[in-house]
């Protein structure tokens, strides 16, 4: 748990140039781990709740990409 240095929302591009949030897990030495699937037509609401539950619970800060 130490390792975990923040939690990450990023917006993507589909083939179809459809914009795409996706939440990330960045460990330290690993890179980002995807949390979400990119299919999973989350709202935006829905991605940000999930991120600040994740950084309250896992006491990291929220970037934003």
């Amino acid at each position: 748990m130490k390792d975990i240095q923040s939690i990450r929302i990023a917006v993507k591009e589909d083939i179809y140039a459809r914009r795409i949030l996706v939440l990330y897990m960045e460990i330290r030495g690993q890179g980002a781990i995807p949390l979400t699937r990119t299919d999973e037509n989350l709202t935006p609401r829905e991605i940000e709740q999930k991120a600040a539950e994740l950084a309250y619970f896992l006491r990291v800060p929220i970037e934003v990409f």
